[in-house]
């Protein structure tokens, strides 16, 4: 809302003599931007349209007298708050007893006192305009505060993105390297022939630069693999105590643009919303953060792919997310119900490398860095079907 020097007086009156005896008594002692209507309905209107610092109005007028007005400007957002002051001769118990209960700020009598006209006006007037500065740096503060957040969240994910594609970097590299000594010893022998090689030179010159080339391909493709695993290693984090309700939250959080035109969640029987606090309640447990928070993102993305593909209507569908305490051990479980199930003959491989439900999208390494994070933690996670839902247990 912009908010000018000069405020902005609307007086709502039917007879434009009292409007101008108002004016004539508020501009003997400040600059004011007066704006006049001559019944309730029009008065509404302007107030919405030019939203004033105050309101003036009168109780008896054609069209919709001031009692209706108030009422409907009390109920709008754009004029909920704007000071309404009553100015008007009443002449019963029953219509001053109305006028309070209409919502307005305060009361003046005709015939009006100047010096208590100008005084409330003026107060009315001074409380709004720091009401309004008020909000205005609340909404600055509330907008680097979401900057802010967003920042952060970002940093979040690439975090992860990160932790996972060195997860999988250091698996390809692992793999790479048993085919890369085969390759380096089998041209170690093949150079101790062709120096064996006596009865053809030009024969021997070529094949020496066909091993030179292979060799020097080969060296770099090593220094790549060396360079990955450096940084992989670089990027590990270790062990901290830390609450596990609160990364699942924090997860929770980041798939929730997603999550909530797909599914309702439920952790520990309370419904997700962003305004669930992290230390709603606190499980406090040793593990490596931002992985396990990799584990939750990754089981919480399948689960909404699942439900991308039902059938069912939104109000029958559930994401339950629970956490058991089992001695010195933890347990948290996920459960959809969003298909029938996970499909028996893929139940037994769900967690090796390149399976997946996902005909159309997914590469089904998901589940198996996801393995590989919960046994790092010395943990088990396993997947199968109860009743109507699909579930993914992890124990820690």
């Amino acid at each position: 809302m912009n908010i000018q020097k000069t405020p902005r007086v609307l007086i709502i009156d039917d007879q434009k003599i009292n409007r101008l005896m108002i004016m004539l008594t508020l501009k003997k002692v400040k600059k004011y931007h007066f704006i006049e209507a001559d019944n309730g309905e029009d008065g509404i209107n302007l107030a919405i349209q030019k939203l004033p610092h105050i309101i003036l109005i009168d109780a008896m007028m054609p069209k919709m007298n001031g009692f209706e007005a108030i009422k409907i400007l009390r109920n709008n957002v754009l004029t909920q708050n704007i000071p309404i002051i009553m100015i008007s001769a009443l002449d019963n118990k029953n219509q001053n007893v109305q006028a309070l209960r209409s919502g307005i700020s305060d009361f003046i009598a005709k015939p009006f006192d100047k010096t208590e006209l100008i005084t409330r006006v003026n107060s009315f007037l001074q409380l709004y305009m720091m009401y309004l500065k008020n909000k205005k740096e609340l909404k600055n503060i509330n907008k680097r505060l979401e900057e802010k957040v967003n920042l952060n969240v970002q940093r979040k994910i690439e975090d992860i993105k990160m932790a996972s594609i060195g997860k999988m970097a250091s698996s390809i590299t692992h793999e790479l390297n048993t085919p890369i000594t085969y390759m380096k010893s089998n041209l170690e022998l093949m150079e101790h022939d062709l120096q064996d090689i006596v009865d053809n030179d030009n024969l021997k010159k070529d094949l020496l630069e066909t091993y030179t080339i292979l060799n020097t391909g080969l060296q770099r493709l090593q220094n790549i693999i060396n360079s990955t695993n450096t940084i992989s290693r670089k990027g590990k984090i270790g062990f901290h105590n830390e609450n596990l309700y609160s990364s699942l939250i924090f997860s929770t959080q980041l798939i929730y643009n997603r999550s909530k035109h797909l599914m309702p969640i439920y952790i520990n029987g309370t419904l997700f919303d962003l305004d669930l606090a992290s230390d709603y309640e606190n499980y406090p447990f040793s593990i490596i953060k931002e992985k396990i928070e990799q584990v939750w993102i990754i089981i919480l993305n399948n689960a909404c792919d699942e439900f991308e593909r039902s059938s069912k209507k939104y109000a029958e569908r559930k994401m339950i997310i629970e956490i058991i305490l089992d001695g010195d051990k933890i347990k948290i479980l996920f459960k959809d119900n969003a298909n029938e199930g996970i499909p028996e003959d893929i139940l037994p491989n769900i967690f090796d490398p390149f399976v997946s439900t996902k005909l159309d999208k997914g590469t089904g390494v998901g589940l198996n860095i996801a393995k590989e994070i919960i046994e790092e933690h010395y943990g088990i996670i396993k997947a199968y079907n109860e009743e109507e839902f699909a579930i993914f247990e992890v124990e820690l």
